[in-house]
């Protein structure tokens, strides 16, 4: 099945959110960057009063590597996508942003941030994706965008 085409079609949304939930990992990870894109034009809220938009994923659907990080958006900037992370360390939380291209190619991702521990020394933390962490992450995507777009049918078919 390809993805890119099933997630514009006129399915109705239950049955889209059926297919995404029974999907591969290696067919998530076939989600092209193009697809991403629409998804953030068709449902992606303004920020900061400008053309840039960014998905924000519901708190419910929200995934991540498991340990120490999680994906909180996916934002388009100028037309550059970018996921955006919460990550949690040593004695504090904070959230960073990395290129969509570079966490989703292939092979483990590796994140880091540099911060100071609380005597004043320089560290580095770590937060790793690997291949099914990325996949859980894009089902979570594509799984906002159903819920997103389709709210009201969603709502009318749950009463």
């Amino acid at each position: 099945m390809n993805v890119n085409n099933f997630i514009f079609t006129r399915t109705q949304p239950k049955k889209k959110l059926e297919t995404i939930e029974n999907l591969s990992d290696s067919e998530l990870l076939a989600v092209s960057e193009s697809t991403i894109k629409r998804i953030i034009q068709e449902v992606g809220s303004k920020r900061y009063k400008s053309r840039d938009k960014e998905l924000r994923i519901d708190y419910d659907r929200r995934c991540g590597n498991n340990w120490n990080s999680t994906v909180e958006s996916v934002d388009m900037v100028k037309g550059k996508l970018y996921i955006d992370f919460y990550v949690q360390y040593e004695n504090t939380d904070t959230n960073t942003s990395d290129d969509y291209d570079n966490f989703f190619k292939r092979n483990n991702y590796r994140g880091e941030i540099r911060r100071l521990d609380r005597y004043g020394n320089g560290r580095t933390y770590y937060f790793c994706y690997d291949e099914s962490d990325k996949a859980r992450v894009m089902k979570s995507i594509l799984l906002e965008y159903v819920y997103s777009k389709y709210a009201d049918k969603l709502k009318a078919e749950a009463a």
